[in-house]
């Protein structure tokens, strides 16, 4: 591979790879990694991976891909949140034989960004990171030094890569594909969102579970960034979900 791509393990091994989302990075699994295990990449451009030229879910698929290959990563589950979960689909799509199951995190089948939002992250960047801050949570979560955090890293990110991530987002149509099955998956799935997402709401998710029998875990009180609202039941979740199905 012609560019270093980070995949950070965890003390316990898990045969789990978690893919972050837009302007983020895998510091956002954190709580999953120590708690219960697996592996965590940094996509080209985000934490301490370099960058690439990418313009689509599918270029980014395919970087996880090599990466895995690198490391020696056979068959995983591969966990996205978001912009993650569209990647996880990909890489299943482009290579089955890797894949042991996926655990999709606040994503859906389609991913529109609202204009507003991709102006906003190209000409003024600070304040449009601000708010989609403010999206991301539920309401009913309080942790400002949490939500400090979120917003460090989405502006070290930048507005360049952010804003591909985002464009990204916006491409990624496969919601016609899954209706007319041209999509078909034959690995176990679970579905987690957050009651309170309003990025990804939980009708998003339940599409997944009429379409290809996905598994479906509403966590009652989170929003959109639902694995570090409510880690521990995120983490039982996906523990019993890879227990179950290895």
């Amino acid at each position: 591979m012609d560019v270093n791509i980070k995949i950070h393990r965890a003390d316990k091994d898990l045969p789990v790879l978690y893919i972050h989302g837009s302007g983020s990075n895998s510091k956002i699994w954190k709580n999953q990694l120590e708690a219960i295990g697996g592996y965590a990449i940094d996509l080209p451009g985000h934490g301490e991976s370099d960058d690439a030229n990418i313009e689509t879910v599918e270029d980014y698929a395919r970087y996880v891909l090599e990466a895995m290959e690198e490391k020696g990563l056979d068959r995983m589950f591969i966990a996205g949140h978001s912009l993650g979960g569209a990647i996880a689909q990909m890489v299943y799509l482009i290579d089955r034989s890797r894949v042991m199951g996926l655990i999709l995190v606040g994503t859906g089948a389609r991913l529109r960004v609202l204009d507003e939002i991709l102006e906003g992250l190209k000409n003024d960047f600070d304040t449009m990171a601000k708010k989609l801050v403010n999206m991301l949570f539920s309401r009913k979560f309080s942790d400002s030094r949490i939500k400090d955090e979120v917003l460090k890293d989405l502006l070290s990110c930048g507005s360049r890569i952010t804003h591909r991530d985002f464009s990204a987002c916006d491409k990624f149509d496969l919601l016609s594909d899954y209706k007319e099955g041209k999509v078909k998956v034959d690995v176990p799935v679970l579905c987690i969102v957050g009651s309170d997402d309003i990025m990804t709401p939980v009708k998003y998710s339940e599409f997944f579970r009429k379409t290809i029998g996905a598994e479906v875990k509403v966590i009652e009180d989170a929003g959109h960034m639902v694995m570090i609202e409510k880690p521990d039941e995120v983490n039982s979740t996906i523990l019993e979900f890879v227990k179950s199905k290895s």
